[in-house]
C-alpha cells in the first residue's frame, strides 16, 4: 500500500504536485503551488500519498519556535486533491495527520466537506451557476437587486477590463484604511500580478462619464469557478447600487458559459445577504481548528 509522508516545500516536485492539482477532480486555484508560495512566502508543506496520487497542501506560520497551521488570507479552501474518487480510509488518514499539527485555523474544500464530513465548523460560500442566458439569471435576482440594475442603466457608465492595479490600491488605501493596514499590501501586489501572468486573472471596473472608476473587482479563474477576491469602491463618486451593477456586468459577460460564479462566502449577514440578491445558492465547507490561543 503507498504510504503517506509529509514533504517539505523545498523538497516538493512541482512537477508532479502541479499535475496532482490540476487533474483533481476537485480543483482550486489556492492549492497552485505559485500560488501558495505567494501567499506564504513559501512557508508550507505538504502531505502526499503515493507518488502525488493524494496531495495535501499545509500552510504554516512560525511564531516563538512553535509551528502551527493557518489559512493564509486570500485562499479560502485547501483540503485533499485527488484525480479519482478515494476512500473514507485513505481521506480519514489525511485528517488524522493534520490533527497532529497545532491547527489555528484549517478550512477544507466543498467537495471534501460533502463527501467525507470532516471535524470542523461550517462556514458559508455563495456560488451562482452562470451556464444559462441573463434573462434568466436576472430573474432570479432579488427585487431590490433589480432596481439597482435598472436606476445605474439610465446613467452614462461604461465598463472596462483594463488591469488598473494602482486604482485598486489607491481605493483600498484611502476608501478602506483600517483593511489596508491589516494587509500585506506588497504580497497582494504579487499575487495580483501572479494571477494575472498565470492567465488566471479577470479585471472588471465601472467607469462614471468623466472615466473615474466608482467600483473595481478581481476575478480568479479556477477551472469552472470564477472567484470573486477582490473590490474596491469609490464611495464618494459611487451611486447607489453601482458595485451591483458592475456585479451585474461580469455576470452578464460570463453567462451562456459553463462557469460558476464563487462569490467566496459570507458569513457576514450583510455580505451574505448582497450574494444571495443575484440568486446564489449556499455551499458549506468546514474549518478545524484545536489551538485558539492568540499571540
Amino acid at each position: 500500500m503507498p504510504k503517506l509522508s509529509t514533504v517539505k516545500r523545498k523538497d516538493l516536485d512541482p512537477e508532479k504536485y502541479s499535475e496532482a492539482i490540476q487533474s483533481a477532480l476537485n480543483y482550486r486555484i489556492y492549492a497552485e503551488y505559485w500560488y501558495l508560495d505567494t501567499v506564504t512566502d513559501k512557508k508550507w508543506e505538504c502531505l502526499v500519498y503515493g507518488d502525488y496520487e493524494v496531495v495535501m497542501p499545509i500552510p504554516l506560520q512560525f511564531k516563538f519556535g512553535f509551528k502551527f497551521v493557518i489559512q493564509p488570507l486570500f485562499c479560502q479552501q485547501l483540503g485533499v486533491f485527488y484525480k479519482e474518487k478515494i476512500s473514507k480510509e485513505l481521506f480519514k488518514a489525511f485528517e488524522n495527520r493534520l490533527h497532529k499539527y497545532r491547527v489555528r485555523i484549517y478550512s477544507f474544500n466543498e467537495e471534501n466537506t460533502e463527501s467525507f464530513q470532516p471535524q470542523g465548523d461550517d462556514r458559508v460560500n455563495y456560488l451562482l451557476n452562470l451556464k444559462r442566458s441573463y434573462d434568466d439569471i436576472f430573474e432570479d435576482f432579488e427585487k431590490d437587486r433589480k432596481k439597482d440594475i435598472r436606476r445605474n442603466q439610465k446613467l452614462n457608465f461604461s465598463f472596462s477590463e483594463e488591469l488598473q492595479t494602482d486604482k485598486f490600491f489607491e481605493l483600498l488605501k484611502t476608501e478602506y484604511e483600517n483593511l489596508a493596514n491589516q494587509l500585506d499590501l506588497k504580497k497582494l501586489n504579487d499575487l495580483i500580478e501572479n494571477l494575472s501572468r498565470n492567465k488566471s486573472l479577470l479585471p472588471y471596473s465601472l467607469l462614471n462619464s468623466d472615466l473615474q472608476i466608482l467600483s473595481t473587482c478581481f476575478l480568479a479563474q479556477s477551472d469552472r469557478r470564477l472567484i470573486l477576491l477582490f473590490s474596491a469602491r469609490d464611495k464618494s463618486l459611487e451611486t447607489k447600487g453601482a458595485f451591483a451593477y458592475l456585479m451585474s456586468h461580469l455576470i452578464q459577460q460570463n453567462s451562456n458559459k459553463d462557469f460558476i460564479l464563487d462569490f467566496e462566502g459570507s458569513m457576514i449577514p450583510g455580505i451574505a445577504g448582497f450574494n444571495r440578491s443575484f440568486g446564489a445558492k449556499p455551499n458549506i465547507y468546514r474549518s478545524f481548528s484545536n489551538f485558539s490561543k492568540p499571540f
